[in-house]
């Protein structure tokens, strides 16, 4: 995976969900090339890149417990990854426990997880616009999807 800018947030700052990250770094998924070609994008804008660590765990998780993707060695390189570029975060508000606690709907779709609940509650808190991710769960909720963004 490349190197992200990650910094302050503002205007042009992107949460990334779990299904973007492994779409970057696995090669042979299938968003594999839409997550390039948008990483390629928001780099050249400028675009600060937030990755909370448990999106990261969330990633990593996926990548090595899938029966189809079956990919600790892509995990690790993720959680090693992390550890590089996190200090980036350091001025961005992660108390957002309580927020994903209103917000969580126990009737939502079981596709929608605490984990969307808790990116969302980060953008909703640190007055982010972007996600960098493929689920409509987000543009249901007022987000705008970093693919729109190439349109």
């Amino acid at each position: 995976m490349r190197e992200i800018m990650t910094s302050t947030p503002g205007n042009k700052t992107i949460i990334v969900d779990a299904d973007a990250l492994i779409g970057l770094i696995h090669k042979d998924d299938l968003l594999h090339k839409p997550c390039s070609q948008i990483l390629a994008f928001i780099e050249q804008k400028g675009f600060t890149v937030i990755m909370p660590y448990p999106i990261v765990l969330e990633a990593a998780t996926a990548l090595s417990r899938s029966k189809v993707t079956n990919r600790p060695d892509l995990a690790s390189s993720l959680l090693n990854y992390y550890l590089a570029v996190q200090k980036g975060n350091k001025n961005f508000d992660f108390e957002v426990a309580e927020l994903v606690a209103r917000l969580y709907n126990t009737k939502t779709s079981k596709k929608n997880t605490p984990f969307d609940h808790y990116v969302l509650s980060l953008a909703k808190k640190n007055d982010i616009q972007y996600v960098f991710s493929f689920d409509s769960f987000y543009k249901k909720n007022g987000l705008i999807l970093a693919e729109e963004l190439l349109k």
